[in-house]
């Protein structure tokens, strides 16, 4: 499971910083998606959801925030699991449900979900497929705990 946590870490040499000024604690910065390699997708333990993590930190570089996307086919799923901090969604593009504590809700183009910490939640694509944004309050997606239920 490291290395699927090492794999959902941007590439910070694709990130452009911006101007900062100097009473900022962190520079910021712009990342296009379409720079951010896909991962996931292959691993039965979370299902066949593929991502783009396009803000996150590092030792060298650190956030505040981690914000990416969640890419799924035709009937793709994200499997329940957990993690401590609360986490949002904003349905981009398609459709899907997403069931938060037993409660299914519906996710589309400008729906957004709130995930309190610690909620097992999981993700069914529609049949045109499904596409979110994902955040976390974390200073980095490695240090996010994910416990999946079907191996808890």
């Amino acid at each position: 499971m490291t290395d699927l946590l090492d794999s959902f870490a941007a590439e910070i040499g694709t990130a452009t910083p911006l101007h900062q000024a100097s009473n900022l604690p962190h520079a910021p910065l712009a990342v296009d998606a379409a720079h951010v390699p896909l991962s996931g997708g292959t691993d039965p333990t979370y299902g066949e959801v593929r991502w783009r993590t396009l803000i996150n930190g590092t030792p060298e570089a650190p956030r505040d925030l981690v914000l990416g996307l969640a890419e799924f086919g035709p009937g793709d799923r994200l499997l329940p699991h957990r993690h401590t901090p609360a986490e949002f969604y904003l349905g981009v593009q398609g459709s899907g449900t997403v069931t938060i504590d037993g409660v299914p809700h519906h996710i589309a183009p400008g729906i957004a979900l709130y995930i309190p910490g610690d909620a097992e939640h999981g993700t069914v694509a529609g049949p045109e497929g499904l596409r979110f944004a994902y955040g976390f309050a974390s200073a980095g997606f490695e240090s996010i705990e994910y416990r999946f239920s079907a191996s808890a």
